[in-house]
């Protein structure tokens, strides 16, 4: 039993030999280990050579930086109508459907007009009528007229001295006009006023008013713009019958489109009129407008607390009125500073910071930075200058020292 353990014993041994000293050999130059560790050696210097971070740099330069103020705002515009019929009719033409340009008195509905034209050729021969009438009597009020000349003469002159007494408060009201009767009634009897009181007597005055509002109704048969610009909504059919003051149609002047915004009052006191805004607009963000404060309303909401400021704008033709909008009011300018792109800028360890490229080396740079808007923001102090290259994109990534690859 002795004698079988030894022999355990030493195989056990003598495995434990061959196998520390095959691991042994294992690690030597010509081992496989050995042949890993140099092929790991190789690609680690490919890596190196490969490891350069594409980013793209913008110069650091100095000027002005405006400083601008965010609101939300929506379009309005100025000419807006909906256009009502003055007199009653049938459709039976409409000339412009939605979206027709149309200029200042170009008709866009007609009515029928036969029961207008009638009225019309009414009026006309009741005028001839009157007129006969008031040259029959023409004669017989202008006999006699020479005979109240000096009387006529009397009149004005106290008309006139009353007229001064009047003014200067020695006569009452009730004696002023009565000398007026006076000379009015001494008027009519020596013919200065004759041809009024002509047509009066024979009715050629009201027979004219009827004339004249018959040709007006006849022209209100054919519907018009009233100003320049765009249909935007037609309410009549052909052969629909309209009663007077019937919705027609809207127009729209979109020349006439401004922009309302709307301003905290806390913060109202920054806009002045004249400031420039710059106007992104929700349906269309990438192409911004440029306009003017032209106005502030002088009175705050209640309920929103905001106050109303009205900016111009040149409409380039395809702004339409009610579109919602966000304007940058731009109210204050920081003079001739070092200011970088708000998209270079990081934050690390609560420090801010900045990546400069120099020999194709991401350099970090801290900084004390100051006023800004969305798009930059004042350097104050720190390590940076004009002219440095500051990482734009690509810095997310990137640590101090490391190798990049400016593109462009």
């Amino acid at each position: 039993m002795k004698k079988i353990s030894r022999i355990a014993v030493l195989a056990l041994a003598l495995a434990a030999v061959v196998f520390f000293g095959m691991k042994y050999l294992g690690r030597g130059p010509g081992g496989a280990d050995g042949g890993e560790a140099a092929a790991g050696t190789g690609s680690g210097q490919d890596a190196e050579s490969e490891a350069a971070i594409p980013v793209r740099v913008t110069e650091l330069k100095r000027g002005d930086l405006p400083l601008r103020l965010t609101v939300t705002a929506e379009t309005v515009a100025r000419e807006r109508a909906t256009v009502k019929s003055e007199v009653g009719g049938v459709v039976t033409g409409v000339l412009h459907r939605e979206g027709g340009r149309v200029v200042a008195g170009e008709p866009v509905v007609r009515l029928e007009s036969r029961d207008i034209e009638l009225a019309l050729r009414q009026a006309e021969a009741n005028r001839l009528e009157k007129y006969s009438n008031f040259l029959s009597q023409y004669n017989l009020l202008v006999a006699g007229a020479d005979a109240h000349a000096d009387a006529m003469g009397e009149k004005k002159k106290r008309y006139e001295e009353a007229l001064k007494q009047f003014k200067k408060g020695r006569i009452t009201k009730e004696e002023m006009e009565k000398t007026e009767e006076l000379l009015l009634a001494g008027m009519i009897e020596n013919g200065t006023l004759q041809d009024e009181v002509k047509r009066c007597v024979s009715g050629l005055t009201a027979s004219e008013v009827a004339l004249e509002r018959a040709r007006l109704d006849l022209e209100r048969t054919v519907i018009r713009a009233p100003f320049s610009g765009t249909v935007s909504a037609l309410k009549v059919s052909v052969g629909e019958r309209l009663p007077a003051g019937s919705e027609v149609f809207g127009i729209v002047n979109l020349a006439s489109v401004f922009l309302r915004a709307f301003v905290l009052e806390t913060e109202i006191g920054k806009v002045r009129a004249g400031q420039r805004a710059r106007i992104r607009f929700i349906s269309d963000p990438g192409r911004p407008l440029f306009g003017r404060v032209t106005a502030l309303s002088p009175e705050i909401d209640r309920e929103t607390r905001t106050g109303t400021v009205f900016i111009a704008f040149d409409n380039p033709g395809d702004v339409r009125s009610g579109l919602n909008a966000e304007a940058d009011i731009e109210y204050e300018t920081v003079r001739d500073v070092l200011k970088i792109p708000r998209q270079s800028m990081l934050v690390r360890s609560n420090r801010t910071l900045v990546f400069t490229v120099e020999n194709d080396t991401a350099l970090w740079k801290y900084m004390e930075i100051g006023a800004g808007n969305d798009e930059e923001i004042e350097v104050r102090s720190g390590e940076l200058q004009a002219g440095d290259r500051v990482v734009i994109e690509g810095q997310l990534t990137l640590a101090h020292q490391a190798r990049v690859k400016v593109i462009e």
